[in-house]
């Protein structure tokens, strides 16, 4: 019998199927085909298309012509799958003004070569704030496909402006320079309103009498205006009573 063995140089790119090959003596397998399957590996990493070499040992044999034959070795290429990219998750929801949060979840798609940092700003720090201010995925570890969270927190502004959005801006750094400067989405978040208009009218702080006593009452906005808002004040019996301002 005549004993071939097989082997990848770079199992970290492809594997080989099976180990070895027998061809029987003196039977009829001598000369039929034996399938040899190749099996790419992924490795997660941008690291282009890479050639490896299916490696044929010399037969064996105790048959001398075979014995000690050498082999053709076998060429083959594993096709890269990977691309720098960065996954943002959907937004949980609106934030309010009355400090409600919301959150987003970040990842890279590929194994960088350096960390990759990335810078996270909010478009108006009026409506809302980011934190943290920065992620940063490792290179070569578990971390750079593993989810990090961001929170976008609601500002209270006193104004009666509705519901407004504002933008998370997103930027990544690396000396990858597969990940460096790349473009990240934004997060487009709601920070909805809870501001009304409306007049806020104390209590009287009693009652006035015949002999001049006074009384008085507070009164104030519930809601920052656009516009100077002017209250004017009248009694409904200057015989009784008068008001001032």
């Amino acid at each position: 019998d005549v004993t071939m063995a097989l082997s990848s140089s770079d199992t970290g790119e492809g594997t080989v199927s099976p180990a070895a090959l027998t061809f029987g003596s003196g039977d009829s397998t001598w000369n039929v085909d034996q399938a040899v399957t190749v099996t790419g590996v992924d490795d997660n990493s941008i690291d282009g298309d890479v050639a490896y070499t299916i490696v044929t040992g010399a037969a064996s044999s105790s048959d001398g012509n075979y014995n000690g034959l050498a082999v053709a070795d076998v060429t083959a290429t594993n096709d890269d799958d990977d691309s720098a990219g960065v996954t943002v998750g959907a937004i949980s929801g609106d934030t309010n003004e009355g400090g409600a949060t919301a959150t987003f979840n970040v990842r890279l798609t590929s194994d960088p070569t350096a960390d990759v940092t990335m810078a996270l700003s909010s478009s108006d720090t009026g409506e809302g704030t980011v934190s943290p201010a920065a992620l940063t995925f490792g290179s070569g570890d578990s971390t750079w496909n593993v989810d990090q969270a961001v929170t976008v927190t609601g500002v209270d502004d006193n104004s009666i402006d509705g519901d407004v959005a504002c933008t998370i801006v997103t930027a990544a750094s690396s000396s990858d320079g597969n990940y460096n400067g790349l473009a990240v989405p934004d997060v487009t978040v709601t920070n909805d309103d809870d501001d009304t208009a409306g007049i806020t009218v104390g209590a009287i702080s009693g009652d006035t009498d015949e002999g001049g006593a006074t009384a008085t009452f507070n009164l104030r906005l519930n809601a920052d205006p656009s516009h100077v808002v002017t209250i004017a004040l009248s009694s409904s019996d200057a015989g009784e009573g008068t008001v001032s301002p």
